[in-house]
């Protein structure tokens, strides 16, 4: 298996295969369900029908119902996700990600506070 940190960012699917794949760390981490992948997001368009996706070191799966999150008033964006907080470092890496920026969810700051941080989320 493979590092692939050149892929981070992107959504990958192995062709005839219905999963898909976030790049993230540079392995490959599975999106569990339809209602996950909306809740991150952009739409469907741009997944990338990859080979070689058997290849990639495989990743921690993003968590069922995971989401993005700000605290009222607050300019910083999280991917909640396997319990953590994970900042996403500038609105590069919201393009590189397709994340969604209407999906993020705004809530008070307390909730934001009581979860705890994971690595950031930067491209490149």
């Amino acid at each position: 298996m493979t590092l692939r940190p050149d892929l981070n960012g992107l959504r990958v699917q192995l062709p005839g295969d219905p999963a898909i794949y976030l790049m993230d760390g540079g392995k490959k981490r599975h999106i569990p369900d339809p209602p996950t992948y909306n809740n991150l997001f952009r739409d469907w368009n741009g997944v990338i029908q990859e080979i070689d996706v058997g290849t990639i070191d495989v990743g921690t799966p993003i968590s069922v119902g995971a989401v993005l999150a700000a605290g009222f008033g607050d300019a910083a964006i999280y991917l909640i996700d396997q319990g953590v907080k994970r900042h996403i470092g500038n609105p590069a890496t919201m393009d590189r990600y397709y994340f969604g920026w209407n999906k993020v969810f705004h809530v008070p700051p307390i909730i934001i506070a009581a979860v705890p941080f994971g690595p950031t989320i930067v491209w490149p």
